[in-house]
């Protein structure tokens, strides 16, 4: 029987637990509205003509929104070019505006892991639908990629023809052509990202404004669809990780800005890769070979995922004809969803020739290697003789590491693991990188859920939001160094994460109490 102390000391508890639960909550809802007034600023400040945007024409055609932004926003904002002294000022507003973005994002997850609460996963995609909003309306995007998209679509849906196989530029009639940059390129993008493309376009019909609004609120919906894939691939490891996983995933500033604020369909390749892991962790293999399919026919780099895969289930079996048995249908499996999922749109071999002879094959850009030979190099492209050993030289890195990822993958059999260092390795490979090639290894980070892989998610983050400080070009005359430094402020702060002790361990005290490895 109870004594009389514990009688009175049980509903003391339970008053406390109550009181400190209240609390957490409030903290949530207080960061949660303060990111979305972030992202409130952040809506204001790129209306700013310094920025260089490519531009949304949400102010245009709707005039509340402007009336909004213009008794929000000073004059300036409007006339001071890039060349101004107040670029390099709008510019420290943008980092001050993302360094709270992230912060708040980042406490977010501490209260949640501290405290251990778990949020429900309709809260957290109510959440990330809410923090949307002026993402959707932003006035303008750091990337033109969105206009390509609806072109490619564009010659699906008006003009009956493949866009793996004719440019945008056969139609030199069409007014939407005036928007593209990359006007000369048939698509590298695969078929499954190509035939979306086609019905967005078909929806939105010849309007500019309803073409960018439908593809955003597609990209809108693979998000909410990829957060719960992440919650289900983190409910079925740790339960009550499962809220954080959507969390560090759903409400990503990077994310967030990469996807709902331009469009990018990496959403997409995330989705995939997402739904391969989940399979995976299920034990349903061939689903998860179809799925890294799926995914690499709408970016064909994600098939580098496609070997950890494999050997990760044939470690799972025990005899030599298991494995070999498995080996074989899972190269059937990717073999045959290839050419299905690629028939709808069949070009032979131009998919694979399109991506070879595409500028993020053949180019230097925001990576480190641009970094050495940036003052050799024009228009991105260094001397051929010094272009030809640098492709030696990064694809050889590769291909070693690529080994001994898979050596490493055999013997620690977590895919999670190995796709995150993989991709995370590729990256740093590459001649021509972007932010949003991030997007698929936030996702599984968020399922890992691990000291070192949540940090390196959170310096991705930071360094891949603030990129953009040093893009476009040519470099801003009040800040030149952002421009020549950008790859650094990319990848930077994950490479120091990854190399530095000490600012590892200061990013695992952000994300709350310390896990055992």
């Amino acid at each position: 029987m109870a004594s009389t102390s514990e009688l009175i000391a049980n509903p003391k508890e339970r008053i406390y637990a109550k009181l400190g639960a209240l609390a957490i909550t409030r903290s949530i809802i207080f960061l949660y509205f303060s990111s979305f007034l972030l992202y409130v600023a952040l809506f204001l400040l790129l209306r700013a003509k310094s920025f260089r945007l490519t531009q949304t024409l949400t102010l245009q055609m709707w005039g509340w929104l402007r009336a909004f932004s213009d008794l929000l926003t000073p004059s300036s904002f409007d006339t001071a070019t890039w060349r101004s002294a107040q670029a390099g000022f709008h510019e420290l507003l943008f980092a001050v505006i993302i360094v709270l973005l992230v912060g708040s994002w980042l406490r977010i997850l501490w209260v949640l892991k501290t405290s251990n609460r778990d949020l429900k996963l309709l809260w957290i995609l109510l959440g990330a639908l809410g923090l949307s909003i002026p993402l959707l309306l932003l006035p303008g995007m750091f990337s033109g990629d969105l206009y390509l998209y609806m072109f490619y679509g564009r010659i699906i849906a008006k003009y009956g023809d493949n866009p793996l196989i004719v440019p945008p530029n056969n139609y030199p009639g069409d007014f939407q052509l005036y928007w593209i940059y990359w006007k000369w390129l048939p698509s590298a993008y695969g078929p499954v990202w190509l035939m979306l493309s086609g019905a967005l376009s078909a929806f939105g019909g010849d309007g500019l404004w309803s073409n960018i609004f439908s593809y955003k609120i597609a990209v809108l919906i693979l998000h909410v669809l990829t957060t719960v894939v992440v919650w289900l691939c983190a409910r079925s490891i740790t339960p009550e990780h499962a809220g954080w996983a959507a969390v560090f995933y759903g409400w990503n500033p990077l994310v967030l800005h990469e996807t709902v604020g331009s469009g990018h369909n990496d959403v997409m390749v995330a989705l995939f890769v997402s739904l391969a892991l989940l399979s995976a962790l299920r034990k349903r293999w061939l689903f998860a070979v179809f799925f890294l399919v799926a995914g690499s026919m709408v970016k064909l780099t994600t098939i580098v995922l496609l070997p950890s895969l494999l050997l990760v289930w044939l470690m799972g079996l025990e005899s030599k004809r298991e494995r070999l048995l498995a080996l074989i249908k899972g190269i059937g499996v990717a073999l045959v969803s290839g050419l299905i999922l690629y028939a709808p749109l069949w070009a032979g071999t131009a998919l694979f020739t399109n991506s070879l002879n595409n500028p993020a094959a053949q180019r230097y850009l925001n990576s480190l290697w641009e970094l050495i030979l940036m003052p050799i190099m024009k228009d991105y492209f260094p001397p051929p003789a010094l272009d030809a050993l640098f492709d030696i030289i990064r694809n050889s890195i590769f291909a070693v590491f690529f080994f001994c990822m898979l050596f490493l993958t055999a013997k620690k059999r977590s895919l999670q693991w190995s796709w995150i260092w993989l991709w995370f390795g590729y990256c740093l490979t590459l001649s021509w990188i972007w932010p949003w090639y991030f997007l698929l290894l936030i996702a599984v980070i968020a399922v890992y859920n691990r000291d070192l892989e949540s940090s390196l998610g959170i310096a991705l983050t930071l360094g891949g939001f603030l990129f953009w400080m040093g893009w476009p070009d040519p470099p801003l005359p009040a800040a030149p160094w952002l421009y020549y430094f950008r790859s650094i402020i990319l990848l930077g702060p994950a490479i120091a994460v990854v190399a530095v002790p000490r600012i590892r361990s200061f990013m695992i005290t952000l994300l709350g109490t310390r896990q055992v490895q």
